[in-house]
């Protein structure tokens, strides 16, 4: 399967404040590139709770490129893609506030959580947290790190396809149940953990 995983850092509790991406492209099941792009937040503020999960400080972005600059160079990862994320209601919900926010007409995607999907594949885990998974799976990552996590995210999905032997995205949504999330110009469709309690599509409210 061709996919790419997605983690953002934010440097406040709101969900535009994005500081960093991370980015892990994946195709014929192979991982082909690990990213992480530093931003400067808009408005440029960051929380000291914030700084003390990720480790991101503003000195370490005060010179880098704000979201709208990036945009351009980061839409080619996730248009026409699958996209997976951990905790996906969060990273989409801070990529569709933060194009909102720039006036950035939304991009076209389908997407998975995999928090959602591992807790239909692993039940019998206590925990279903990335480093938690990243532990029961052999994953060796640097937590709260855009470009590590988004790195684990991709594993994640990966042992699920070796393990269950599962080639293509109808697959894995016939086999677990899951409703795959959707994004397009407008309109969000948000995962669901089971496929028959997916919602309609509904007009995004910025």
């Amino acid at each position: 399967m061709d996919f790419v995983a997605i983690d953002f850092e934010t440097a406040t509790s709101q969900w535009t404040s994005i500081c960093s991406m991370g980015i892990c492209a994946v195709e014929n099941n192979r991982i082909k590139e690990v990213k992480e792009i530093l931003i400067k937040p808009v408005p440029f503020e960051f929380n000291d709770y914030n700084i003390a999960i990720h480790g991101i400080t503003p000195d370490m972005v005060w010179d880098k490129p704000t979201f709208d600059r990036i945009w351009d160079s980061v839409k080619p990862y996730i248009q026409n893609k699958l996209v997976i994320a951990h905790n996906a209601s969060f990273d989409v919900g801070a990529l569709r506030k933060t194009l909102d926010s720039f006036g950035i007409e939304l991009p076209s995607f389908k997407y998975i959580c995999t928090v959602k999907l591992s807790q239909k594949v692993y039940p019998e885990l206590a925990s279903h947290k990335l480093n938690n998974l990243g532990e029961a799976l052999g994953i060796d990552f640097s937590h709260h790190t855009a470009c590590d996590d988004a790195y684990a995210c991709a594993e994640v999905l990966l042992h699920i396809l070796r393990d269950f032997r599962i080639n293509s995205l109808e697959e894995l949504e016939e086999r677990f149940d899951i409703g795959i999330g959707a994004m397009y110009p407008g309109y969000v469709e948000p995962c669901k953990k089971n496929r028959q309690k997916r919602s309609t599509l509904k007009t995004v409210q910025s």
